[in-house]
């Protein structure tokens, strides 16, 4: 009988036995570890070069194949631009079933308005259907931080019978950083009568409203104010491969109409001249989150400068965040449920660094 536990394997001719196999293994370790000793210096690769001069040295190593691998690149490309044009039918769908769902989502949006201006009590709520975060992941150090104890001074004190959310949608501007840069204080009364903001979809456009109760700022026909935001929704002729999706490409804003005094977009500044005993009164522009409805106009960005071209791409951005996470999540930005989906720190969330976004929104 042939028994397999006594009887040693027969190695074929040519084939190494697991000992020798192990040794070769050795070896080759051994034979790396030499190598990165010897080259610690990563190998230099077309990534490791600045974006310009990157597509530079590709289009020159393109150019250096023969004539019958260019044409094929070149179909391929052709290739790539037919999957554009299903990329801008494809988004053009998602835009249309974003302002679809919308229209479904309005009866809630009224329910959120008439809760945070008091008009409507909720029933008392003993059970949520959602996680909270453990209360000890949340530690507040206020004894050593400064800047928590001024915002802590800064709370309002809100009495127990008021009426609705006090401040909602203030609140919700200052805990997001692209739009807290647009909030000053002396705008801060005016917000405090903000009690809706709401999206009105066109096909090539959309519009953001924000409904004001009467005050002393705004006359009684200025309680409604609006900022249109134009798509495009196909991919730019010059830039055709850098299409990811419909790009806002203008924006209107809305005349205001201030009570007498109260223009928060001006201040009065004296100064006095030299060698002059009475003082010149003068009406300066300061900054205002009410700028936002007056912003430049250019009919080509391509031809704007500098500056209308970093105002408008700041606009562009928080139209466009406005529209996908303020508008339809803002119990959440209030919350600070959301605080870790926008990019802190960048204004932009849109945020934007890259050259490549920063070309496709300018």
């Amino acid at each position: 009988m042939f028994e397999m536990g006594n009887s040693p394997e027969k190695v074929p001719q040519g084939e190494s036995t697991p000992d020798s196999k192990a040794d070769e293994i050795s070896e080759s370790v051994r034979s790396l570890e030499t190598h990165a000793t010897e080259s610690t210096e990563p190998a230099l690769s077309p990534a490791d070069l600045p974006a310009r001069s990157r597509k530079a040295f590709l289009r020159h190593m393109i150019g250096q194949l023969p004539e019958c691998v260019q044409n094929r690149i070149r179909a391929l490309k052709q290739n790539q631009l037919q999957q554009v044009r299903i990329s801008e039918q494809f988004f053009r769908e998602v835009y249309e079933l974003e302002r679809r769902f919308y229209g479904q989502s309005c009866a809630l949006f009224d329910a959120r308005r008439d809760i945070l201006d008091g008009l409507v009590e909720p029933p008392f709520q003993t059970e949520t259907s959602w996680p909270e975060d453990p209360q000890d992941s949340l530690y507040l150090d206020f004894e050593n931080n400064e800047e928590l104890r001024q915002l802590r001074l800064k709370l309002p004190q809100v009495s127990p019978n008021i009426l609705g959310v006090p401040r909602f949608w203030l609140t919700v501007f200052q805990n997001v950083p692209l739009l807290s840069e647009l909030v000053q204080d002396h705008d801060e009364p005016l917000l405090e009568c903000l009690v809706d903001v709401r999206l009105a979809y066109d096909q090539d456009s959309y519009t953001v409203s924000f409904q004001f109760r009467p005050n002393g700022f705004l006359h009684d026909s200025s309680l409604l104010l609006t900022k249109r935001y134009f798509l495009q929704h196909s991919a730019d002729q010059e830039y055709p491969f850098l299409f990811e999706g419909p790009e806002i490409v203008r924006c209107e804003g809305c005349h205001i109409h201030w009570r007498d005094g109260s223009n928060l977009t001006l201040q009065t500044v004296e100064s006095r001249r030299r060698n002059r005993s009475r003082s010149v009164t003068k009406v300066m522009p300061r900054e205002s989150f009410f700028r936002f409805f007056a912003p430049p106009q250019a009919l080509d960005l391509s031809l704007a400068d500098e500056k209308t071209k970093l105002i408008l791409g700041n606009d562009f951005e928080v139209g466009f965040l406005l529209r996908t996470q303020i508008v339809p999540k803002a119990v959440l930005f209030y919350t600070g449920d959301l605080v870790d989906s926008l990019n802190e720190g960048t204004p932009d969330n849109r945020s934007l660094s890259s050259d490549t976004d920063q070309e496709q929104l300018l």
